[in-house]
């Protein structure tokens, strides 16, 4: 497919007339991010830094929209990204987030858009974008809507985890704020980095439960889950294209293309 040169597809950079005279063919993308720890060394707004340049970049190559990116997302778990423990981690509830993303869906429906994906970068946030979507559904939606959701990770093959990590992809129970977290914000945003900070840290595994109040030792104290100091930009624009490839092609296969005309 021929990427589009027209650079405008971000919801809040369109007028009110380019944004209707597109809305109704295009795609639109809804990016749902959070605002949590991710060590010393990366910024609290590293899920949706992510998110929402992984949605532009795949609408440039679909001709789609992308819609505001939602900064907060659930709660914080333990044993995905450090816990409700640390400072800067500022999340909301399952109610909320359901409430919230019911209500912006709700609105691109009546905009006139009729294929939406909900992008997620929060891998606490999932159950509760398939509450909101639900709720959409019940209440009755044009009979021609269809809704993707998918975490921006889940299309990268095995393949390309096997090439970004040095000694072989561990699996992503530990994969926060480290390799691939990691190297994806030294190829986005490298200024919001901080080098200096970056150490190894981490831990071998986690039980596979787990128990409330969080204990302070349950993980390390710097909120890092594995180890960083092996990330590259040159890793994470590899696991970017690859991302960015496996979700255009689930899209295209899942909602179409954009007509040209509509672009």
């Amino acid at each position: 497919m021929t990427q589009r040169t027209d650079t405008r597809v971000l919801m809040q950079e369109l007028t009110r007339p380019e944004y209707e005279a597109r809305v109704g063919d295009s795609i639109v993308i809804l990016p749902v991010g959070s605002t949590e720890q991710h060590g010393p060394h990366l910024p609290l707004g590293s899920d949706a830094i992510q998110v929402e340049e992984i949605a532009r970049r795949v609408a440039l190559r679909l001709g789609a929209i992308v819609a505001p990116t939602i900064p907060y997302g659930y709660r914080s778990a333990p044993r995905s990204g450090g816990g409700e423990i640390f400072s800067g981690t500022t999340s909301v509830t399952g109610q909320t987030l359901i409430l919230v993303v019911r209500d912006i869906l709700q609105a691109l429906i009546r905009h006139g858009s009729r294929r939406i994906v909900v992008l997620d970068g929060h891998y606490e946030n999932n159950m509760f974008l398939h509450e909101a979507i639900h709720l959409v559904l019940d209440a009755g939606a044009p009979p021609d809507l269809r809704i993707l959701k998918i975490l921006w990770v889940d299309p990268i093959p095995t393949e390309t985890l096997d090439r970004a990590w040095p000694d072989g992809f561990p699996g992503w129970a530990l994969e926060h704020a480290a390799h691939l977290e990691t190297s994806v914000m030294l190829a986005l945003r490298p200024d919001l980095v901080r080098r200096e900070e970056i150490r190894e840290d981490g831990v071998e595994s986690l039980p596979p439960y787990d128990v409330y109040p969080q204990a302070p030792d349950f993980v390390p104290a710097s909120g890092v889950l594995s180890d960083p100091t092996r990330g590259t930009a040159e890793a994470g624009e590899l696991l970017l294209a690859s991302a960015v490839d496996g979700l255009v092609a689930v899209i295209e296969r899942e909602l179409g293309t954009v007509p040209s005309a509509a672009r």
